[in-house]
């Protein structure tokens, strides 16, 4: 292990060390690896740079050099915290189940694209271009064998001591969820090959335990069952599918049976048959309750005729007791799912109610939420994830501080709430999933007993961001219920109809159709995927990427978030607020959205502009009207796991820059085209956006709104300031893949809305947007959300 210059290009280990980075950890840490260690070459380099010698600056980077002798930082930068906790109690012959990730890139080099020199003709750069492309291909396929030589040396060395590797998918590499630079595999060894393997195998970057999922208990009081005399109709051929990945679904239900596509239920729980899809979780399930929140996100109807809006699929992954079998391995099961949806059922939107009882780990992402982003990219698919809840106590949960845990150390609601014992877990810090948050339904106050926070304010057991590397986390928030205490101590803690929002159940074990019995975040998740139901029906032919930004354009902070003193906790708690299924998806007199249409791809070097002109019956000069503009980016590209930067995380990364106040289209494109970063400015004639590019520039501080993968603002502003042309730019970044046609894929989202509702902006933005003619080929036009 070495410590460098913290935020550097770690390619000089490689180039003039030799070094193979395995993965690069906290404050400059650095996991190497060397068939050899050249001691005498390394003293050659630092004696160099004393000399100041061409080539040996690098050096200076290189602060410390800790061997083998330094097992202790090993551990606490390889395992996780449970297994440092135990890693003493480890002994030789019991027998323990990990996940391991293994890093795959070697010193393979990749030199850097050709640059196009001053005089040189097209012909010969493309002949240079074309070599510099053979020796990319050649450096994939010797990665290629490397992962695999590295995959069977890992089985072998399992199996050496008696182990086996949980391949229960049988995927295509072993049992091991592969990334470009790495694979993670779950395996059960003994304590004796567990040791060798975690001081002794040179390409390790972390050593988890499994998983172990969350839910929270509810408190419910009996309840009688509605009357039903309502007509349910089943959705259109081509309506959108969800496909729940669960503890299954009552699929004969009365109130849902009509939208199953049985023909497409599967369980994927080990030993159980694969038709066994049923929910068994007592007392009235969780996935049946998680799809009828799809279908009836507000409430279920008693009479008239409803007609359903989607097809729900059942893919059943977790047991009667609404655990994860430690047997199967979630990318494995998120990849055999993914495949079979988008191959059989054209599925764009799965929701994933499932989450760890653990805070998410900040050093890497985890290999469960890598597979969401990189399943993101390969399928076009968009992911509804819920946050994941707090417990009562620690007791039943390990390593994560419950509510009441919270109260008898003297943490306050809602205070507790954005403590780092409350950090959302893994997978909820997948970039590219919508991860969901729950908010109070109600309010509560009936003699000794009162709610947790008002309607609209954080349920008492939503975990909260920020995510791995500042990102904003949770995306959105809906509402999953609340919950009560009563004034005894330490209090008890109860779930009261009132602070329930109503569920379909299933009716397995008795019970009604439907209650207010049941509180979470996996409530929360499936009716912001209702949302997407209602844009694919507007939208079919658009990528998932744009429906994932207009529903976070859609969000706003409730009144009491927008009147808080301390507004990073509020972007902590509730991320960008609560989406609106009327703002996703219409326009009116006072509110216009705009959207780009289709796969947009951009490089690293490039920037797409978009101009938007606003007429002069909008801004005039003498006018005080208050103007709300959101703006939300919405991108993916491919992941990689061993980096701990968003930079290096994904191939391409992209973000988005506005036009100043009173700027001219062709002055905002020279800015953003000829001064590169310098365009990333702070001056009076900003547009005075919330968050901002840098987190010592917007309205809330210590965060900053391109660490993510969608990233919004937003701004309130007279009329008169706004400018002719109100101009957005997405500028590409390189990451990690130095091909010159690596890109990212995004969408745009831009909203108009007078706040007061006092001007018709509607038909005059329309318009100018109707004759709005490119100027330029790296500019590109709206469209109008359809209304």
């Amino acid at each position: 292990m070495i410590k460098v210059e913290p935020d550097t290009d770690l390619e000089y280990l490689r180039k003039y060390f030799k070094l193979e980075i395995v993965s690069e950890q906290e404050d400059g840490f650095v996991v190497v690896a060397s068939e050899e260690i050249d001691m005498a070459t390394f003293l050659q380099v630092v004696d160099g740079f004393a000399e100041e010698r061409r080539g040996a600056t690098t050096a200076a980077k290189i602060y410390a050099v800790f061997g083998p002798e330094n097992l202790q930082l090993r551990l606490e930068r390889l395992l996780s915290d449970s297994l440092i906790d135990k890693w003493h109690e480890i002994t030789d012959t019991n027998i323990y189940t990990v996940d391991v990730g293994i890093e795959c890139l070697g010193n393979i080099l990749v030199p850097p694209p050709p640059e196009q020199r001053p005089n040189e003709t097209e012909a010969h750069f493309n002949h240079r271009l074309t070599v510099w492309r053979a020796l990319a291909l050649q450096a994939e396929a010797s990665w290629d064998d490397l992962m695999a030589e590295r995959e069977q040396g890992l089985i072998s060395f399992t199996l050496g001591y008696g182990g086996e590797v949980l391949d229960i998918l049988h995927d295509d590499h072993l049992g091991a969820a592969t990334l470009p630079d790495s694979f993670t595999v779950r395996i059960r060894i003994c304590g004796m090959g567990l040791r060798d393997l975690v001081i002794n195998y040179p390409y390790l970057f972390e050593v988890n335990e499994p998983d172990e999922i969350d839910r929270i208990v509810a408190h419910p009081r009996e309840q009688v069952a509605p009357p039903f005399g309502l007509e349910i109709q089943k959705p259109d051929a081509g309506s959108p599918a969800v496909c729940v990945i669960d503890s299954g679904i009552q699929e004969q239900h009365p109130l849902i049976a009509a939208a199953i596509e049985e023909s497409l239920s599967q369980c994927f729980v080990p030993g159980v048959a694969l038709t066994d899809v049923a929910d068994y979780v007592s007392p009235g399930g969780h996935g049946t309750r998680v799809a009828g929140a799809v279908i009836y996100p507000r409430e279920v109807p008693v009479t008239g005729v409803f007609k359903i809006p989607c097809w729900i699929q059942n893919a059943r992954v977790l047991d009667k007791d609404n655990r994860l079998p430690v047997m199967l391995y979630p990318p494995l099961y998120l990849r055999a799912i993914v495949t079979k949806y988008t191959r059989e059922g054209k599925t764009k939107l799965f929701n994933h109610s499932i989450a760890a009882y653990r805070p998410c780990r900040l050093r890497h992402m985890s290999a469960w939420a890598a597979t969401i982003d990189w399943l993101s990219w390969e399928y076009d698919v968009l992911f509804f994830q819920s946050a994941g809840n707090l417990p009562d106590n620690s007791k039943a949960v390990p390593f994560r501080m419950g509510i009441l845990d919270h109260l008898e150390s003297g943490h306050t609601y809602p205070g507790y709430l954005t403590r780092d014992s409350s950090r959302i877990p893994c997978p909820s810090e997948s970039l590219q999933a919508l991860t969901v948050g729950s908010v109070n339904h109600e309010s509560f106050i009936d003699g000794n007993l009162s709610s947790f926070g008002s309607a609209g304010e954080l349920s008492s057991f939503s975990t909260t961001g920020l995510g791995v590397w500042g990102s904003i986390k949770p995306d959105v928030v809906e509402y999953g219920g609340g919950m009560v205490r009563d004034t005894s101590s330490p209090p008890m803690l109860t779930t009261p109809p009132e602070v329930c929002t109503e569920l379909i159940r299933s009716t397995m074990y008795g019970g009604p159709l439907s209650a207010r019995d049941d509180v979470g975040t996996s409530y929360a998740a499936p009716k912001v995927a209702s949302i997407a139901v209602a844009l694919q029906r507007l939208l079919p032919n658009e990528p998932s990427l744009l429906y994932r930004g207009i529903i976070v354009n859609s969000a706003r902070w409730p009144e009491w978030a927008e009147s808080a003193a301390n507004k990073l906790h509020v972007l902590k708690q509730i991320g960008f607020g609560i989406p609106d299924l009327d703002r996703a998806t219409s326009n009116n007199l006072f509110r216009v959205t705009l959207i780009s249409s289709g796969e947009n791809r951009i490089r690293a070097k490039e920037a797409h502009i978009y101009q938007i002109p606003l007429p002069l019956e909008v801004r005039e000069p003498g006018d005080d009207f208050k103007i709300r503009i959101d703006v939300t980016l919405s991108y993916v590209a491919k992941p990689r796991r061993t980096r701990r930067n968003i930079r290096q995380y994904l191939s391409t990364w992209a973000d988005w820059q506005s036009s100043k106040i009173g700027e001219t289209v062709t002055s905002f494109k020279n800015r953003v085209l000829h001064d590169g970063d310098l365009a990333h400015i702070e001056d009076e004639d900003v547009i005075p956006w919330t968050i901002r590019e840098r987190d010592d520039w917007g309205e809330i501080k210590n965060v900053k709104r391109n660490t993510g993968t969608v990233q919004k603002d937003w701004v309130v502003i007279s009329s008169h300031q706004l400018p002719t042309d109100f101009c957005i730019a997405v500028v590409g970044h390189a990451g990690w893949d130095k091909d010159p046609d690596a890109y990212a894929k995004y969408a745009l989202v831009v909203k108009f809305e007078a706040v007061n509702q006092d001007l018709e902006i509607y038909e005059k933005i329309s318009a100018s947007i109707d004759t709005l003619v490119p100027i330029s080929e790296i500019e590109a036009q709206f469209e109008l959300l359809n209304e």
